[in-house]
């Protein structure tokens, strides 16, 4: 699709997607990849996929455009593509510093994108344009709440931030709702959302100006150490009621640049609900590009012009590697599943770039030993 070599710069380096954007980006020979972090830690700073490594320590907002602005000056950088929230909220807030405004991926409005990411003003919106999420209420610390409105069972979860399915609870009472209101874990705004007896089922999207240019739609079958934490295998499926939900959303919000949607079908209501909407790269990329669709290409590719056709991705299953060790824990036999292992999971890329699973291995084993420094320092210079 891309005709030329390009270079891109990825400004966040130290967001917990970065491996995995990486490696899709490395599937596709021309790409220089160029990555800046605030962390001069982060592992994947001694990948074989990364051309150029760059550190600047944190400061102020106004620092980190100027340091994009240095990079893509020195570097001649031609998509500047951030990966995740931080990022995305900084540069949608000072896009008027930012020089080469023409080499910037493909983004949403500001307001759009506090929309999406904040799950009080997402539900105001689906409310607004008639598409189906749970019944919802705002709550906040020292306001007063009538728990009569509230018909259980309820899940309660944070309006904003966190993630990986931390502070989530189900209450299917009263007395425990009671409980947690009047705890030290209520310590933010919530969400109170009646809880939808069914499945969870998720689509990945990249849009330009509201309409959907790439997307994949999977429902998983195993999930990291709760329910509510992130899914570790799913199998890819097509849902034409699902994608016209999403389709309407995206529509309605204008959406630019990628997102991922949790959903979750009401098998009472017999619709799909809009859980939450992730502005930003997922946990399970990967798996979209196993599948046939490499978003952080297409992503490259529709922010530089290049017009493609809807790919169309295969129906497979597939497990992190936190699925693999979860499978291989309940059944030895996974060990010997190889065909499997390497065309089911990403295996393949740790095995391909070992130097930062070495590292990131060595900076755990670190914490357990002294001296730190000098025993680390022997362990990264001897790669």
């Amino acid at each position: 699709m891309i005709d030329r070599n390009i270079s891109v710069l990825i400004p966040d380096g130290e967001a917990p997607v970065l491996m995995i954007v990486l490696n899709c980006l490395s599937e596709v020979r021309g790409i220089k990849i160029h990555v800046m972090s605030d962390d001069n830690e982060i592992p994947m700073k001694h990948s074989n996929k990364v051309h150029k490594f760059s550190f600047y320590p944190k400061t102020t907002n106004t620092d980190f455009i100027n340091h994009i602005n240095k990079e893509v000056d020195k570097y001649n950088i031609d998509v500047i593509m951030p990966i995740f929230e931080d990022a995305i909220r900084v540069i949608l807030e000072h896009k008027d510093l930012i020089s080469s405004i023409n080499k910037l991926a493909l983004l949403p409005s500001y307001e759009n994108f506090n929309t999406a990411n904040n799950k009080g003003l997402l539900n105001k919106h689906l409310a607004e344009n008639n598409l189906p999420f749970p019944k919802t209420q705002m709550i906040d610390k020292g306001v007063d709440f009538d728990i009569k409105t509230v018909d259980f069972p309820v899940l309660v979860k944070p309006a904003e931030g966190i993630g990986g399915g931390n502070g989530i609870d189900v209450f299917r009472d009263k007395s425990g709702l009671n409980e947690f209101l009047n705890s030290d874990k209520f310590n933010c705004t919530y969400l109170i959302q009646d809880y939808v007896e069914g499945y969870d089922i998720d689509c990945s999207v990249l849009c330009k100006n509201g309409e959907i240019l790439a997307y994949t739609i999977q429902k998983p079958n195993m999930f990291g150490n709760s329910k509510y934490a992130p899914q570790i295998s799913f199998e890819f499926l097509e849902n034409d009621v699902l994608f016209k939900d999403v389709e309407k959303l995206m529509k309605t919000l204008n959406w630019s640049g990628v997102a991922h949607l949790d959903m979750r079908y009401d098998k009472n209501a017999n619709n799909f609900k809009v859980i939450e909407v992730n502005p930003r790269f997922w946990g399970s990329v990967e798996a979209s590009l196993f599948a046939g669709v490499n978003f952080p290409y297409l992503y490259a590719a529709a922010s530089l012009g290049y017009e493609f056709d809807m790919p169309k991705y295969k129906f497979i299953d597939f497990m992190l590697m936190k699925g693999l060790v979860k499978s291989i824990k309940n059944d030895k036999s996974y060990l010997f599943k190889l065909n499997f292992i390497f065309k089911h999971t990403p295996m393949k890329y740790m095995l391909n770039d070992l130097k930062p699973t070495f590292y990131r291995f060595s900076r755990f084993f670190m914490r357990k030993i002294r001296p730190k420094k000098n025993f680390q320092h022997f362990i990264i210079n001897s790669l």
